[in-house]
Protein backbone atom coordinates (compact mmCIF):
# COMPACT_ATOMS: atom_id res chain seq x y z
CA UNK A 1 0.00 0.00 0.00
CA UNK A 2 1.26 3.21 -1.27
CA UNK A 3 0.85 6.10 1.65
CA UNK A 4 0.47 9.62 0.29
CA UNK A 5 -0.23 13.00 1.77
CA UNK A 6 -2.14 15.07 -0.09
CA UNK A 7 -3.53 17.68 2.67
CA UNK A 8 -0.36 17.97 4.41
CA UNK A 9 0.15 16.09 7.67
CA UNK A 10 2.74 16.13 10.28
CA UNK A 11 5.26 13.50 8.87
CA UNK A 12 4.69 11.16 12.28
CA UNK A 13 1.04 10.26 10.97
CA UNK A 14 2.88 9.49 7.55
CA UNK A 15 5.10 7.32 9.23
CA UNK A 16 2.16 5.81 11.60
CA UNK A 17 0.31 5.11 8.46
CA UNK A 18 3.36 3.31 6.73
CA UNK A 19 4.17 1.03 9.54
CA UNK A 20 1.53 -1.12 9.38
CA UNK A 21 2.35 -4.26 11.35
CA UNK A 22 -0.16 -6.49 10.51
CA UNK A 23 0.04 -9.69 9.63
CA UNK A 24 -2.43 -12.87 9.13
CA UNK A 25 0.63 -15.19 9.80
CA UNK A 26 1.08 -18.58 7.53
CA UNK A 27 -2.44 -18.49 6.77
CA UNK A 28 -4.10 -18.46 3.29
CA UNK A 29 -7.06 -16.29 4.41
CA UNK A 30 -7.59 -14.63 7.74
CA UNK A 31 -11.29 -13.91 9.16
CA UNK A 32 -11.79 -10.43 8.36
CA UNK A 33 -11.07 -11.65 4.58
CA UNK A 34 -13.90 -14.62 4.62
CA UNK A 35 -15.95 -11.71 5.46
CA UNK A 36 -15.07 -9.15 2.86
CA UNK A 37 -16.66 -9.80 -0.95
CA UNK A 38 -14.46 -12.15 -2.69
CA UNK A 39 -13.95 -9.73 -5.74
CA UNK A 40 -12.75 -6.66 -3.51
CA UNK A 41 -9.88 -9.37 -1.99
CA UNK A 42 -8.90 -10.49 -5.47
CA UNK A 43 -8.68 -7.07 -6.74
CA UNK A 44 -6.81 -6.22 -3.64
CA UNK A 45 -3.89 -8.91 -4.24
CA UNK A 46 -3.91 -8.53 -7.80
CA UNK A 47 -3.14 -4.91 -7.55
CA UNK A 48 -1.66 -4.68 -4.23
CA UNK A 49 1.78 -2.61 -5.57
CA UNK A 50 -0.81 0.25 -7.12
CA UNK A 51 -2.85 0.53 -4.30
CA UNK A 52 -2.91 4.10 -2.44
CA UNK A 53 -4.29 5.62 0.54
CA UNK A 54 -3.84 8.91 1.93
CA UNK A 55 -2.65 9.89 5.47
CA UNK A 56 -6.06 11.62 5.64
CA UNK A 57 -8.20 8.21 5.21
CA UNK A 58 -5.74 5.88 7.39
CA UNK A 59 -6.68 8.60 10.52
CA UNK A 60 -9.53 6.27 12.12
CA UNK A 61 -7.43 3.28 11.66
CA UNK A 62 -4.14 4.56 13.27
CA UNK A 63 -6.83 5.70 16.22
CA UNK A 64 -8.67 2.17 16.31
CA UNK A 65 -4.91 0.48 16.10
CA UNK A 66 -4.23 3.01 19.58
CA UNK A 67 -7.44 2.06 21.12
CA UNK A 68 -6.43 -1.59 21.01
CA UNK A 69 -2.81 -1.17 22.09
CA UNK A 70 -3.62 0.56 25.47
CA UNK A 71 -7.18 -1.80 26.32
CA UNK A 72 -4.87 -4.66 25.56
CA UNK A 73 -1.94 -3.78 27.71
CA UNK A 74 -4.34 -3.75 30.19
CA UNK A 75 -6.73 -7.00 30.07
CA UNK A 76 -6.32 -9.77 32.22
CA UNK A 77 -6.92 -12.28 29.82
CA UNK A 78 -5.27 -13.42 26.88
CA UNK A 79 -4.82 -10.50 24.70
CA UNK A 80 -4.81 -9.80 20.91
CA UNK A 81 -3.62 -13.69 19.95
CA UNK A 82 -3.91 -15.04 16.53
CA UNK A 83 -5.69 -18.55 15.98
CA UNK A 84 -5.15 -20.76 13.26
CA UNK A 85 -7.59 -23.74 11.85
CA UNK A 86 -7.00 -26.33 8.26
CA UNK A 87 -10.04 -26.26 6.61
CA UNK A 88 -11.23 -29.48 4.90
CA UNK A 89 -11.68 -27.91 1.53
CA UNK A 90 -7.07 -27.23 2.11
CA UNK A 91 -7.44 -23.62 3.17
CA UNK A 92 -5.58 -22.25 6.51
CA UNK A 93 -7.95 -19.84 8.18
CA UNK A 94 -6.73 -17.40 11.22
CA UNK A 95 -7.87 -14.89 13.14
CA UNK A 96 -6.79 -12.62 16.04
CA UNK A 97 -9.17 -12.26 18.58
CA UNK A 98 -8.66 -8.71 20.95
CA UNK A 99 -9.93 -10.61 24.57
CA UNK A 100 -10.52 -14.11 25.13
CA UNK A 101 -11.25 -14.71 28.92
CA UNK A 102 -12.71 -18.05 30.19
CA UNK A 103 -14.79 -18.43 26.90
CA UNK A 104 -15.95 -15.04 26.55
CA UNK A 105 -14.71 -13.30 23.50
CA UNK A 106 -14.73 -9.88 23.14
CA UNK A 107 -13.96 -7.51 19.88
CA UNK A 108 -13.12 -3.94 19.75
CA UNK A 109 -14.45 -1.38 17.69
CA UNK A 110 -13.39 2.47 17.22
CA UNK A 111 -16.72 3.65 15.49
CA UNK A 112 -19.43 6.31 15.23
CA UNK A 113 -22.27 6.75 17.51
CA UNK A 114 -24.38 6.53 14.22
CA UNK A 115 -23.69 2.74 13.75
CA UNK A 116 -24.16 1.69 17.18
CA UNK A 117 -27.43 3.02 17.25
CA UNK A 118 -28.07 1.12 13.85
CA UNK A 119 -28.90 -2.22 14.23
CA UNK A 120 -26.08 -5.03 14.76
CA UNK A 121 -23.74 -4.67 11.31
CA UNK A 122 -24.13 -8.49 9.74
CA UNK A 123 -20.22 -8.14 9.48
CA UNK A 124 -19.77 -7.64 13.19
CA UNK A 125 -22.24 -11.09 14.01
CA UNK A 126 -20.54 -12.90 11.32
CA UNK A 127 -16.86 -11.92 12.66
CA UNK A 128 -17.27 -12.89 16.22
CA UNK A 129 -18.90 -15.97 15.25
CA UNK A 130 -15.97 -16.91 12.74
CA UNK A 131 -13.94 -16.90 16.21
CA UNK A 132 -16.13 -19.13 17.71
CA UNK A 133 -15.60 -21.25 15.09
CA UNK A 134 -11.62 -20.84 14.90
CA UNK A 135 -11.53 -21.33 18.47
CA UNK A 136 -13.48 -24.69 18.47
CA UNK A 137 -11.34 -26.16 16.10
CA UNK A 138 -8.23 -25.20 18.82
CA UNK A 139 -10.49 -27.25 21.33
CA UNK A 140 -11.65 -24.03 23.06
CA UNK A 141 -15.57 -23.53 23.31
CA UNK A 142 -16.90 -19.61 23.10
CA UNK A 143 -19.43 -18.90 25.53
CA UNK A 144 -20.22 -15.48 24.73
CA UNK A 145 -19.21 -12.89 21.60
CA UNK A 146 -19.33 -9.41 22.66
CA UNK A 147 -18.23 -6.12 21.07
CA UNK A 148 -17.57 -3.29 23.27
CA UNK A 149 -17.52 -0.01 20.73
CA UNK A 150 -16.03 2.86 21.70
CA UNK A 151 -17.65 5.63 19.36
CA UNK A 152 -15.04 8.28 18.27
CA UNK A 153 -17.74 11.01 17.11
CA UNK A 154 -19.90 10.83 20.99
CA UNK A 155 -20.68 14.46 22.72
CA UNK A 156 -22.25 14.68 25.87
CA UNK A 157 -24.26 17.53 25.12
CA UNK A 158 -26.22 15.52 22.84
CA UNK A 159 -27.13 12.90 25.44
CA UNK A 160 -30.29 14.66 26.74
CA UNK A 161 -31.62 15.90 23.37
CA UNK A 162 -32.08 12.21 21.71
CA UNK A 163 -33.64 9.62 23.00
CA UNK A 164 -31.39 7.00 20.93
CA UNK A 165 -28.23 8.50 21.76
CA UNK A 166 -25.27 6.42 23.78
CA UNK A 167 -24.81 7.55 27.49
CA UNK A 168 -21.22 7.06 27.04
CA UNK A 169 -18.91 6.49 24.26
CA UNK A 170 -18.46 3.27 25.54
CA UNK A 171 -21.15 0.93 24.44
CA UNK A 172 -21.35 -2.77 24.26
CA UNK A 173 -22.81 -4.71 22.37
CA UNK A 174 -23.76 -8.86 22.96
CA UNK A 175 -23.65 -10.38 19.77
CA UNK A 176 -25.68 -13.45 19.09
CA UNK A 177 -23.80 -16.85 19.34
CA UNK A 178 -24.30 -18.88 16.65
CA UNK A 179 -25.00 -22.71 16.88
CA UNK A 180 -21.82 -24.91 15.78
CA UNK A 181 -23.66 -25.85 12.36
CA UNK A 182 -24.84 -22.87 11.27
CA UNK A 183 -21.25 -21.51 11.70
CA UNK A 184 -19.76 -24.83 10.02
CA UNK A 185 -22.22 -23.74 7.37
CA UNK A 186 -21.52 -20.35 7.09
CA UNK A 187 -17.57 -21.10 7.24
CA UNK A 188 -17.71 -23.76 3.93
CA UNK A 189 -19.97 -20.95 2.05
CA UNK A 190 -17.41 -18.29 2.67
CA UNK A 191 -14.50 -20.44 2.27
CA UNK A 192 -15.92 -22.32 -1.56
CA UNK A 193 -16.71 -18.62 -2.57
CA UNK A 194 -13.23 -16.79 -2.03
CA UNK A 195 -11.87 -20.10 -3.60
CA UNK A 196 -14.31 -20.41 -6.75
CA UNK A 197 -12.49 -20.29 -10.13
CA UNK A 198 -14.58 -17.35 -11.26
CA UNK A 199 -14.86 -14.83 -9.02
CA UNK A 200 -18.48 -13.72 -7.89
CA UNK A 201 -19.24 -9.81 -8.37
CA UNK A 202 -19.87 -8.05 -5.52
CA UNK A 203 -23.96 -7.84 -4.49
CA UNK A 204 -26.25 -4.73 -3.89
CA UNK A 205 -25.44 -5.24 -0.28
CA UNK A 206 -21.98 -6.40 -0.43
CA UNK A 207 -21.67 -2.66 -2.48
CA UNK A 208 -23.62 -0.59 0.31
CA UNK A 209 -26.38 0.19 -2.38
CA UNK A 210 -29.08 3.38 -1.26
CA UNK A 211 -32.25 4.77 -2.52
CA UNK A 212 -32.95 1.78 -4.92
CA UNK A 213 -36.56 2.59 -5.18
CA UNK A 214 -39.02 5.73 -4.78
CA UNK A 215 -42.52 5.83 -3.37
CA UNK A 216 -44.09 8.73 -4.61
CA UNK A 217 -47.79 9.80 -3.29
CA UNK A 218 -50.81 11.44 -5.34
CA UNK A 219 -49.73 15.02 -3.66
CA UNK A 220 -46.40 14.43 -4.86
CA UNK A 221 -44.52 12.66 -1.46
CA UNK A 222 -41.38 11.26 -2.64
CA UNK A 223 -39.03 8.98 -0.36
CA UNK A 224 -36.29 6.85 -1.03
CA UNK A 225 -35.76 3.57 0.26
CA UNK A 226 -33.38 0.64 -0.52
CA UNK A 227 -35.40 -2.43 -1.62
CA UNK A 228 -38.79 -3.19 -2.19
CA UNK A 229 -39.74 -4.52 1.02
CA UNK A 230 -38.97 -1.15 2.81
CA UNK A 231 -40.58 0.56 -0.11
CA UNK A 232 -43.92 -1.91 0.65
CA UNK A 233 -43.27 -1.32 4.68
CA UNK A 234 -43.30 2.49 4.51
CA UNK A 235 -46.69 2.55 2.52
CA UNK A 236 -48.51 -0.08 4.85
CA UNK A 237 -47.59 2.46 7.83
CA UNK A 238 -49.24 5.66 6.15
CA UNK A 239 -53.03 6.24 7.29
CA UNK A 240 -54.08 7.81 4.28
CA UNK A 241 -53.56 8.75 0.33
CA UNK A 242 -51.98 6.69 -2.92
CA UNK A 243 -48.68 5.27 -3.40
CA UNK A 244 -46.63 4.27 -6.44
CA UNK A 245 -43.14 2.62 -6.11
CA UNK A 246 -40.39 3.33 -8.83
CA UNK A 247 -37.69 1.19 -9.64
CA UNK A 248 -34.63 3.26 -10.14
CA UNK A 249 -30.72 3.23 -10.43
CA UNK A 250 -29.33 2.71 -7.09
CA UNK A 251 -26.35 4.82 -5.42
CA UNK A 252 -23.73 2.15 -4.89
CA UNK A 253 -22.15 4.17 -1.87
CA UNK A 254 -19.05 1.74 -1.42
CA UNK A 255 -18.03 1.48 -4.62
CA UNK A 256 -18.27 6.02 -5.11
CA UNK A 257 -16.48 6.24 -2.09
CA UNK A 258 -14.92 3.60 -0.28
CA UNK A 259 -13.81 0.85 -2.46
CA UNK A 260 -9.84 0.93 -2.61
CA UNK A 261 -10.03 -0.76 -5.95
CA UNK A 262 -12.69 0.45 -7.50
CA UNK A 263 -10.72 2.26 -10.34
CA UNK A 264 -9.75 -1.80 -11.45
CA UNK A 265 -12.87 -3.43 -10.81
CA UNK A 266 -14.65 -4.52 -13.95
CA UNK A 267 -17.89 -4.68 -12.68
CA UNK A 268 -17.68 -0.61 -11.56
CA UNK A 269 -15.90 0.33 -15.06
CA UNK A 270 -18.38 -1.71 -16.64
CA UNK A 271 -20.95 0.29 -15.57
CA UNK A 272 -19.39 3.55 -16.85
CA UNK A 273 -18.21 4.70 -14.16
CA UNK A 274 -14.41 5.48 -15.82
CA UNK A 275 -15.09 9.30 -15.90
CA UNK A 276 -15.98 9.73 -12.34
CA UNK A 277 -13.39 7.35 -11.24
CA UNK A 278 -10.76 10.32 -13.10
CA UNK A 279 -12.61 12.90 -11.40
CA UNK A 280 -12.54 11.71 -8.41
CA UNK A 281 -9.11 11.10 -8.68
CA UNK A 282 -8.93 14.72 -10.26
CA UNK A 283 -10.20 15.75 -6.87
CA UNK A 284 -8.06 13.40 -4.64
CA UNK A 285 -5.20 15.81 -5.96
CA UNK A 286 -6.22 18.92 -5.12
Amino acid sequence: MIITNEHGAPDVFVRAAQNDMYSMGDADISVTGLIQPPQIARLRKEHEDKLSSDVRDELWKLLGTGVHSVLEANNPGTSEKRYFADHTYGVKISGAIDLLEDGAVTDYKVTSVYTVQQPLKKDWESQLNLYAWLLRQNDIEATSLTIVAVCRDWMRSKVEKFNNYPSSPIVVIPVPLWLPKVQDDFVNERVTIHTAEDTAPCTNEERWARGGYKVVSNTGKLVKRNSLAEAAEWINKQKKGHYSVVDEEPKFVRCESWCDVSEFCPQWRGEGNERRLRDQRSSNAV
